[in-house]
């Protein structure tokens, strides 16, 4: 067969050649769609990260600026103080029954330092420190923490066996005991202030 102009053999070659770059076409397009929503999903995945580490930031800031804190780390309010001892008079039996109501709650070895008993009379505020040596836990009660959930323990590398978890609720639970105790007791606190008022 010959090539001509006119012939069979150029027409069919035409068409082909067409077919060809209308395929080609098509491919390019299809490329460039999935090109177009890659770039799209990229974009919003990026704001999406971007949201996301946004709002992990804003809540991480006000984490840091409603942190609960322990009077460990002491402010204004609380440098004043008025320590109760077993000793102390009018508030020794204070000191004796507080510390039986926590042995009894949480059932265990727990110890108490003369200075365990703190009232501060700036913020009107009271907290009570224990240790449990078997698991070198200390645990501080605070009756006026801005939250109401003043139970805090310090310890490290405490294994949270069933026991060990128990134990923790028990603490929790002799913390609830013992807030509600001071809140029934109505008059120990503005007993505390007077007495710490003339004890200066």
């Amino acid at each position: 067969m010959e090539w001509t102009r006119n012939g069979l053999l150029i027409g069919t070659m035409n068409s082909e050649m067409s077919i060809t770059k209308k395929m080609l076409a098509k491919l390019r397009e299809g490329k460039d769609r999935q090109a177009r929503e890659a770039a799209k999903a990229f974009v919003n995945e990026s704001r999406e990260n971007d949201n996301f580490l946004t709002k992990s930031k804003i809540l991480m800031e006000e984490a840091v600026k409603n942190k609960k804190k322990p009077l460990t780390e002491e402010d204004n309010s609380h440098e004043k103080k008025f320590e109760i001892k077993q000793n102390t008079p009018q508030f020794g039996d204070v000191r004796t029954s507080q510390e039986e109501g926590v042995r009894k709650a949480i059932n265990d070895n727990v110890k108490f330092e003369e200075n365990a008993l703190v009232y501060y009379p700036d913020a009107d505020d009271i907290t009570l420190d224990g240790e449990i040596p078997s698991l070198s836990l200390k645990f501080q009660f605070r009756y006026a923490e801005p939250s109401g959930d003043g139970c805090f323990i310090f310890c490290h590398g405490l294994q949270l066996t069933e026991t060990n978890t128990r134990l923790v609720g028990k603490i929790r639970d002799a913390f609830s005991n013992w807030r509600d105790s001071i809140t029934q007791d109505s008059d120990l606190m503005s007993k505390l202030k007077k007495a710490s008022n003339n004890n200066d």
